[in-house]
């Protein structure tokens, strides 16, 4: 925790030094947020917390807008095409950024080149879970339900983090997992609800509420340890899966070109609001942690993790599509 609050004094600091260097006011008009998912997942969450304080802060109204389909991209698309200056940002995680280039041979952005890495803002990692379809409420319950049978995993689309989760899990257990790709994650949690799918990796937002009214139920984390919100839930390590710590992580990204100022005033803005400690209890009553990082050591962690995920990619037999 004091390493953030070093990195987001020394972000406030270098706002400072933009700030002197911009003639141009920001914002001058409100700001589309751009969500590349259906609302209700953890994406559309942060978004809303953090941009109802940057209006606060800016004056300007930030409005999210939810531009789901082809795993992000579309989303991303609308920032990747408009204008640089700061009022067209995307709120995304890890696979419009990180994973898509990998399992995808067309792609009409180059998430490297196109966009520019503003802030880390949050991180969380994924929660294993089972709906009424298969009432089971341990990880080795599940094994033993589908070790005659197969499942049906959920994902919010073909070739992101939970996709992947999905069949490294089927590559290390052994067990029959099939892969029925929505719209985002909302839409597929609503399914799991319903009894159309098995089980679902999901970080907490999109889950707790039903967890904690006992109609889906937690069989592991995928992190290196419990969470405070479901302190009874094993880790991946506690039931058997070694090395398959696997989190999202949430950021801001503009479109490329943006003047260095610019990206240092709205990063040193978003490490503002997350300093705020209701916003930080908002994320943290939802399972998320607060992991700020400014836009150049941003850029070096979206590469270490496509670095990993190429790993991983390899390891679960992913054809690119």
């Amino acid at each position: 925790m004091l390493r953030i609050g070093m990195k987001i004094a020394a972000a406030l600091a270098a706002a400072g030094l933009a700030l002197t260097a911009r003639a141009e006011p920001f914002p001058d008009r409100p700001v589309r947020l751009i969500v590349a998912y259906a609302p209700g997942g953890a994406t559309d969450v942060i978004a809303r917390v953090l941009g109802a304080k940057l209006t606060a802060q800016w004056g300007q109204q930030v409005v999210v807008e939810n531009r789901s389909g082809a795993s992000g991209m579309i989303g991303a698309e609308q920032v990747v095409g408009a204008k640089p200056d700061g009022h067209t940002l995307l709120l995304a995680y890890t696979p419009e950024v990180s994973i898509n280039k990998l399992v995808f041979k067309q792609m009409r952005y180059d998430p490297m080149k196109d966009l520019q890495p503003i802030a880390l803002v949050a991180d969380a990692p994924l929660i294993l879970v089972s709906g009424p379809k298969l009432p089971v409420t341990t990880y080795a319950d599940m094994k033993r339900r589908t070790a005659q049978g197969s499942a049906v995993f959920g994902s919010p689309g073909t070739g992101g983090q939970q996709h992947l989760a999905g069949e490294l899990l089927r590559v290390r257990s052994g067990m029959n997992l099939m892969h029925v790709p929505y719209r985002g994650t909302s839409l597929a949690v609503a399914d799991l609800v319903g009894g159309q799918i098995d089980v679902f990796f999901a970080t907490a937002p999109a889950i707790i509420s039903h967890i904690k009214a006992g109609t889906l139920h937690p069989l592991f984390v995928a992190g290196p340890q419990r969470q405070a919100v479901l302190p009874d839930t094993p880790t991946a390590r506690e039931v058997g899966l070694d090395d398959f710590d696997l989190s999202n992580w949430f950021g801001l990204f503009g479109p490329a070109g943006m003047p260095p100022a610019l990206v240092a005033r709205i990063s040193a803005d978003v490490a503002r609001a997350l300093q705020d400690a209701d916003v930080r209890a908002r994320l943290e009553g939802q399972g998320l942690t607060v992991a700020y990082k400014p836009p150049q050591e941003f850029k070096a962690f979206i590469a270490a993790e496509m670095s990993k995920y190429a790993g991983i990619v390899k390891t679960a037999g992913v054809t690119p599509q």
